[in-house]
């Protein structure tokens, strides 16, 4: 499973105005999204209508791309800046105004929130997206998540890059307009060889670097700015086979040789293209049946709005403010779930495993809605070699944890670990099988399905399942927890 730490992408904006903290707040569904603005009912709905636009389009265009997130997306979307410094306030303790963004966003363990700011008019700049931030997070999570192993760095950047300036209209996505600031880049700076942008990773100073990086993101935005726009017909179809033969295992060089016949083949088509204006783009009608107006809407609490700011001062890194807020919240809502549901990650967080433990049960004790806690608390519930009624206590939290939401690899694989341990192990498979369609680059679901797996004598499967959760390890916990694992197989049975 991919929590990792907090993930803040920003853009910069304007002069601040006062905005009191008792607003008004609305929360409105729309079928994949949840939206809560202190801006208009409407507003609230047209942004959610906008998420729902991006994430069909994003399934139109590149099916394999997975637009089911493993948690839920909770849009924020503040009427105006002085909101947003309430939301989000370290942003403007640096004083500089250069640092105040329209959007953020954040990746909790229950959620994925964007922050955004609702006024920033999106005709004022022709042909820019100023939720760019916004789009490039979601956008990047859908993609990231198709991938077994580590999404290729340039390709990665490149399509969420385009995607992010998408404009969204009432009858029409505009799709892959050009990202001014790289094409000044593509035209006066120096770049990277293909051969060379193309064995880039997260770790290359090249990216690290604040010097280079806005040439390696123009430069990958130019490649596959070309790649969909620049070339005939085959150009979409061109772009799924590649992406398909990424996911297949070749390595970035492989599949561009593959696709277009060799690496420099490619370079050259796509400096010629990039000597241009570089002025097309697409129009895309996308049937999603998301009709805004009928999205359902609701004024929250007063201590429900409390919570959410806590939860985003959390998601931020900021406990005291949290905290603070928890407290004001408590006041008016003692018994409130949420209010344990944030605690409890705090405290979570700080490694106070007994008190997280506690404040996980209680949210569940309250009916929590929130799909992490039970899941939390059966992992910090869990002991070795559980009696039948800890793994029914276990198996309860599980399956309730899985009712609120079913794309949680983590807690599939979990369960699946739980049933396995009593009368009734193949009904285990069903849930370790959902969890490696899940997350199948995450190894630790793999390593719950071998145990599924030896546990019904299938052992072959199994030691393939174990030996493919070595190979996608990413650390030497992991890599070691899978060479137990075989090393546990290739033991003679008992006499």
């Amino acid at each position: 499973m991919r929590t990792g730490p907090l993930l803040a992408l920003a853009m910069v904006i304007t002069p601040i105005v006062p905005a009191a903290a008792d607003d008004r707040w609305v929360e409105v569904r729309s079928p994949h999204f949840t939206v809560v603005s202190n801006a208009s009912d409407g507003r609230a709905r047209s942004v959610a209508w906008q998420f729902e636009q991006i994430r069909a389009a994003i399934q139109a265009g590149w099916p394999w791309a997975r637009v089911q997130l493993d948690r839920p997306v909770l849009v924020v979307a503040a009427k105006d800046e002085a909101t947003m410094k309430l939301l989000l306030p370290r942003y403007w303790e640096s004083g500089d105004r250069g640092a105040r963004p329209t959007s953020v966003f954040m990746t909790a363990p229950d959620r994925h929130y964007i922050a955004m700011r609702d006024d920033v008019k999106t005709d004022d700049t022709p042909g820019i997206n100023p939720y760019f931030a916004s789009y490039w997070a979601y956008s990047a999570v859908a993609l990231n998540a198709a991938f077994e192993r580590e999404l290729p760095l340039w390709f990665r950047s490149g399509l969420t890059e385009v995607l992010s300036n998408s404009i969204v209209r009432d009858d029409e996505i505009q799709f892959g307009r050009a990202i001014p600031w790289h094409v000044v880049v593509l035209q006066q700076e120096g770049r990277l060889r293909l051969s060379e942008l193309i064995t880039l990773d997260a770790q290359s100073p090249y990216y690290t670097n604040s010097g280079t990086r806005g040439r390696f993101d123009a430069q990958s935005w130019g490649v596959i700015h070309y790649l969909l726009f620049g070339r005939p017909d085959d150009r979409a179809d061109r772009v799924n086979q590649l992406a398909k033969l990424l996911l297949g295992g070749r390595s970035s060089a492989q599949a561009i040789q593959e696709v277009f016949g060799s690496v420099e083949a490619l370079e050259s088509a796509y400096l010629q293209y990039q000597r241009k204006p570089i002025t097309q783009y697409a129009r895309l009608k996308v049937e999603n049946n998301a009709i805004a107006k009928d999205f359902p809407a609701r004024t929250l609490p007063a201590p429900a709005s409390l919570m959410l700011r806590a939860a985003l001062h959390a998601a931020a890194g900021r406990p005291a403010d949290a905290r603070s807020l928890i407290d004001e919240a408590r006041k008016a809502a003692s018994d409130a779930p949420g209010l344990y549901d944030v605690d409890a990650v705090l405290l979570d967080r700080e490694g106070k495993r007994d008190e997280a433990r506690a404040a996980f049960a209680k949210a569940v004790d309250l009916v929590s809605t929130n799909f992490y806690a039970y899941y939390r608390l059966a992992v910090l519930a869990w002991r070795p070699s559980p009696d039948a009624e800890t793994r029914a206590a276990l198996e309860e939290a599980l399956r309730r944890s899985i009712a609120l939401n079913d794309s949680y690899a983590s807690s599939q694989a979990l369960l699946a670990d739980v049933i396995t341990l009593g009368s009734r192990p193949a009904d285990a498979l069903p849930f370790a099988t959902r969890a490696v369609s899940l997350e199948p680059g995450d190894p630790s679901v793999r390593l719950s399905l071998a145990r599924v797996l030896w546990q019904l004598s299938r052992r072959d499967e199994a030691r393939n399942a174990a030996l493919a959760a070595r190979t996608l390890s990413r650390t030497d916990g992991q890599r070691r927890e899978a060479e137990d694992l075989l090393a546990f197989f290739q033991r003679p049975p008992s006499p």
